[in-house]
């Protein structure tokens, strides 16, 4: 007597497509944001949905009307996608000056994971005393295997790394101090 699938045998399948389905609308939303970012003549994408089955990915940029600007950035974790950041300065919680010190910030643009350097093993983008530029990359935030390169909006001193290499951040967190030069 031939019994029928087990409840593991049913979960597991269950499981496999479900990673299935994860995979394929995570390849396809990459296959999207390259699409997006290849031309610096482009308009960015006021929003992308992604369906596969039951799950659906959405993403919102409120500044959609920006063209792309430069190439992507070199750096990207394996099996990541690395995608054009926004400056930090640039919008609601970018970098400012705060609690009347004098420090100028550079915020979390969204919810992610917070690297100091391009890899495990590679030196910092930037070290407290270094004196980086207007634009230059500072950091790197990772939201579902997309590295965004966190950039300076000015020129200045790193007085203080505020958050320590892999930690999760929120939207607006302050990431980087730098005395404005």
């Amino acid at each position: 007597m031939k019994s029928g699938p087990t409840e593991e045998d049913v979960l597991r399948d269950v499981q496999r497509t479900e990673e299935s389905i994860l995979r394929e609308v995570h390849r396809v939303a990459a296959e999207l944001m390259s699409s997006a970012f290849t031309s610096p003549a482009k308009a960015l994408p006021a929003r992308i949905s992604v369906r596969a089955g039951d799950v659906a990915v959405e993403v919102d940029w409120p500044d959609a009307g920006a063209t792309a600007a430069g190439p992507a950035a070199p750096h990207a974790a394996p099996g990541g996608v690395t995608a054009p950041g926004r400056i930090a300065g640039e919008g609601d919680h970018g970098g400012r000056e705060d609690h009347g010190d004098g420090l100028h910030y550079i915020r979390a643009g969204t919810v992610g994971t917070f690297y100091h350097a391009p890899g495990p093993g590679a030196p910092p983008f930037v070290s407290e005393g270094d004196l980086v530029q207007a634009g230059q990359q500072v950091a790197i935030l990772e939201v579902m295997k997309l590295m965004t390169p966190i950039q300076a909006d000015r020129a200045g001193r790193v007085e203080k790394i505020l958050v320590a290499d892999g930690e999760p951040v929120e939207y607006g967190t302050p990431l980087i101090a730098v005395v404005s030069s």
